[in-house]
């Protein structure tokens, strides 16, 4: 009996040091907790949205939170030791609100004294376009698909459809145009007329950021603010992109504005947190109360109205 206690708190102490081991954020590309010196990485994947992500490794979900990249981004302007970042975008773009946040916030980082390099991947394209625009140095590889400075909103109309299956449709509304987009009817020229006015007036803002950014003039950024997209060459070409390379060299150049030896210098994952630690998110987000969505959420980033989901996002 008593060999087996021993043997049973042996275990625990040593699961007990894994955990701990595992739990610190600031690993090297080898997965080595460290803390001197080095050059932080941050990835953003697939959609951008404003909704924080369940990052659960059993339960893997498509996408990028802002929130987490902006903690990310505001952990490595208080970490003294990471001395430059590298951020490296693989999305097609998202939710316009959610790229503004993380675009701030990459500015915030900038003002700090740090240098902020983006790395693109497959694309890197609205939305994914949007925060990478702010940074010290882009990095596309040739084959990159970029661009798209555009926004987008589409909507679905099932009337002719419950005409065929034979369904009524009653809306009772407070509110004149409280179902605008609503699919069980045409959408009137007015309505038209107000969506359209948001998406002109997000574009502008689109705009604003890339002539911000990248340092062009609006004559510059109205040419190919069309919504085209381009290879990493072309982008180079139109100076979206500074520098035709993959994710080694924006790590050199990151080490190298960092004033770290570029032959020797760590990399550290932020905010990728330890299995254990993606365990108790799990289980708050099981035991977390539940709060019915309102019928309209933020204007910029989702539109919630008459059961209908409209996104407008720079995708």
């Amino acid at each position: 009996m008593k060999n087996f206690l021993s043997v049973l708190g042996l275990i625990a102490i040593i699961t007990l040091a894994v955990f701990i081991g595992i739990s610190c954020n600031d690993f090297t590309s080898a997965g080595i907790p460290y803390s001197g010196d080095r050059v932080g990485l941050i990835h953003i994947n697939g959609i951008i949205t404003a909704e924080r992500s369940g990052m659960n490794p059993f339960m893997p979900t498509a996408g990028t939170s802002s929130e987490t990249v902006v903690e990310q981004i505001d952990e490595a302007i208080k970490d003294g030791n990471i001395k430059a970042v590298v951020i490296r975008v693989n999305s097609p773009g998202g939710s316009a609100a959610a790229s503004q946040e993380i675009f701030t916030a990459i500015q915030r980082y900038r003002q700090s004294g740090k240098k902020i390099i983006v790395s693109m991947g497959d694309v890197a394209a609205s939305g994914g376009y949007f925060v990478a625009a702010s940074a010290d140095v882009i990095y596309a590889n040739p084959a990159t698909l970029t661009g798209s400075i555009g926004v987008i909103m589409q909507l679905l109309n099932y009337e002719g459809l419950y005409d065929l299956i034979g369904l009524d449709n009653v809306t009772l509304k407070a509110g004149k145009y409280k179902d605008i987009g609503s699919p069980n009817r045409p959408m009137t020229p007015a309505e038209k007329k107000i969506l359209q006015n948001i998406l002109d007036e997000v574009h502008e803002q689109f705009k604003e950021a890339v002539m911000e950014g990248r340092g062009m003039t609006k004559n510059e950024v109205d040419k190919i603010a069309t919504g085209e997209i381009w290879s990493g060459r072309q982008a180079k070409d139109l100076g979206l992109v500074d520098e035709l390379g993959g994710l080694k060299d924006a790590l050199d150049r990151a080490a190298t504005e960092g004033g770290l030896d570029v032959n020797d210098y760590v990399v550290s994952p932020l905010g990728e947190g330890s299995i254990f630690d993606e365990l108790l998110r799990g289980f708050e987000m099981k035991f977390a109360p539940s709060f019915p969505q309102t019928d309209l959420r933020t204007m910029a980033t989702s539109l919630y109205m008459n059961h209908l989901l409209m996104r407008m996002a720079i995708r």
